[in-house]
């Protein structure tokens, strides 16, 4: 859903207010039985409208504009006079008429720099109560932009409250396209966000809006004031979303491998196309000897079908993978033997956030961790030895969300059971999903298809669309008529050496999303939970205070007569104030 996300943001006039009230709630009725929907409102401003609006892909939009050439426009009763569609370069692209026949502008997302919290699509619709900022900017250096747009998302993924994020462009106009559970989380997300100042030395603030329902809303007005940001009210809408979904969302941890490594597996997926080989591999026993030395590199490899060469790596985390990146450099690129026409990243996402930049750099897509992992026990070569891990990589696309997540923690659960399983977990990306899954041999394989095979849940919700085996020559002959039967792509090993070995009699092991460590661990996570709750609550001193202000200016006094209020709004205040850096370390987590 995040990756083909598109929103619409059209403003209007009101020239006849009771007649377009009249349509506005047609389309709202008309739009919830629109399954691509993912919320629609309207939000008011003065005489001016909003309908703030999102859908699945382009499909969805496509489907949503046809249904409202059936019930007509507003006819008078309101006039466009603003509209813009946005979302991902390959989604707009299938709109580009519609936006021409309406006269849209299209705004590109730039994905290095955005991200969605997981969500659930709910069946029933209920009442609108996303808030939204609107930022529009005037860019001065798109170089500069880059990395900045960049920090701001990875600074913002850590936000409990942050439903969504990321900038689309325009031509020389910039746009933050985020939302937030509620008002608090949007103060939240100000807070955060006040002392990075980068942004001002590439780009200039144009415009600012806030959205969301009244009561939310006027919990913005002193902030919208001191930004002097425009409010929108919500006038009518529903969302189909489980908006809690994202309290939960933050930063995953690594997974944790006996006393050894592996807290923050980190694997690089890298495809290349040969257009001289002699050279190629030249390069590519010059890359594996620099790359057999760095002490962060689980196993590195390359595997090759035809003329397509596949980078098979992982490393200890992401500093071993920036390490990795830094070390290569001092090689060189392929410099014309072969051209890079895909690459990912691939792990946790609080190490992903650690290689945003490098990521942006190369073209790589990130897929973040989205299931526990197993991993069977190893012990560590430090010399190296002939790569012999066998992998399976499958990518699906996620159809129906209600129950992804069940289904991949059974086949995760069924794979623990394999005692020639390396390891095994999901990874993701927008709606794709990656198994990421290793061997010991092609026997291995067959064996965990075959255990696999009577669970089928996962092909109610998400469909195959590429599979590919890796492994070396003698294993790939044992599992090509397989991969013909699955229609798979078979990948042979070329060279290659991994850091490990499997134990002999050691069984796979669920690893939990990072451990909580020992009793002093644990009482360390329980204060920054208190330190955020802290935080909030010097928050809320300070609305009390503004509340308790108002008040003496409305009786033309200043308040005495509640001293205890205003005791409590100060001492608010100052906990807030203790709990900040605790508070912010805890988001960090």
């Amino acid at each position: 859903m995040a990756g083909s996300l598109c929103s619409i943001h059209a403003y209007f006039q009101i020239v006849d207010e009771a007649r377009a009230t009249t349509v506005m709630n047609t389309y709202v009725e008309s739009t919830k039985a629109e399954k691509g929907c993912l919320w629609y409102a309207w939000d008011r401003a003065g005489n001016k409208l909003f309908c703030n609006e999102a859908y699945e892909d382009a499909q969805a939009v496509l489907t949503h504009m046809k249904n409202l050439e059936k019930l007509g426009d507003f006819n008078g009763a309101a006039k466009l006079t603003q509209i813009e569609f946005h979302g991902q370069s390959v989604e707009l692209e299938k709109l580009r008429t519609t936006a021409t026949a309406v006269n849209a502008r299209l705004f590109t997302e730039d994905q290095g720099a955005s991200f969605m919290h997981p969500v659930s699509g709910a069946e029933a619709c209920t009442p609108s109560t996303l808030c939204t900022v609107h930022a529009y900017y005037d860019l001065m250096d798109e170089n500069k932009a880059e990395p900045v747009l960049a920090d701001l998302a990875a600074k913002t993924k850590t936000e409990r409250g942050c439903l969504y994020y990321g900038w689309t462009k325009a031509g020389d106009t910039l746009f933050c396209r985020e939302g937030y559970l509620d008002s608090a989380a949007v103060l939240a997300h100000l807070s955060n966000v006040q002392s990075f100042d980068g942004l001002s030395n590439c780009a200039t603030l144009r415009r600012l809006e806030l959205h969301g329902p009244a009561a939310e809303i006027a919990k913005l007005r002193q902030v919208a004031q001191e930004m002097k940001a425009e409010c929108f009210e919500r006038v009518s809408g529903f969302q189909r979303l489980e908006l809690d979904s994202a309290v939960k969302a933050s930063a995953v941890g690594g997974v944790v491998l006996d006393p050894a490594v592996l807290r923050d597996f980190c694997s690089i997926h890298a495809y290349y196309k040969v257009s001289n080989e002699e050279a190629a591999k030249g390069l590519i026993k010059s890359f594996e000897a620099r790359t057999k030395a760095e002490k962060g590199c689980l196993w590195y490899a390359w595997d090759r079908a035809e003329e397509k060469f596949f980078c098979n790596e992982a490393y200890v985390n992401a500093e071993a993978v920036l390490a990795h990146v830094q070390h290569l450099e001092g090689v060189g690129s392929f410099d014309g033997a072969a051209k890079l026409t895909e690459i990912e990243f691939h792990g946790p996402a609080a190490e992903l956030e650690k290689v945003m930049g490098t990521a942006k750099k190369l073209g790589a897509s990130l897929f973040a961790l989205e299931s526990d992992v197993n991993f069977r026990l190893v012990d560590f070569c430090s010399e190296g030895k002939p790569a012999d891990l066998c992998t399976i990589h499958a990518y699906y696309k996620v159809t129906d969300e209600s129950g992804v997540n069940d289904a991949l923690a059974e086949l995760v659960k069924l794979s623990r059971a394999e005692e020639s399983c390396i390891y095994y977990g999901w990874t993701r990306a927008g709606s794709k999903l990656f198994c990421r899954e290793g061997y010991t041999s092609a026997d291995a394989i067959l064996a965990h298809l075959e255990n696999v095979s009577a669970c089928c849940d996962l092909t109610k919700f998400a469909k195959a669309y590429r599979i590919e085996f890796h492994a070396p020559k003698a294993e790939i002959a044992k599992l090509q008529g397989t991969a013909d039967k699955m229609g798979a792509f078979c990948f042979s090993r070329e060279s290659g050496f991994q850091h490990f070995r499997a134990k002999t009699s050691a069984p796979s092991r669920p690893l939990p999303l990072r451990s909580s460590g020992d009793g002093m661990e644990h009482l360390k996570k329980q204060f920054l939970r208190v330190a955020v709750v802290l935080k909030y609550m010097g928050l809320a001193g300070h609305m009390l205070e503004i509340f308790l202000a108002l008040l003496g200016k409305l009786a033309k006094r200043r308040l005495t007569t509640f001293p205890r209020m205003n005791l409590l709004a100060s001492l608010m205040i100052v906990l807030g104030l203790l709990a900040e850096r605790p508070a912010r370390l805890a988001r960090l987590q």
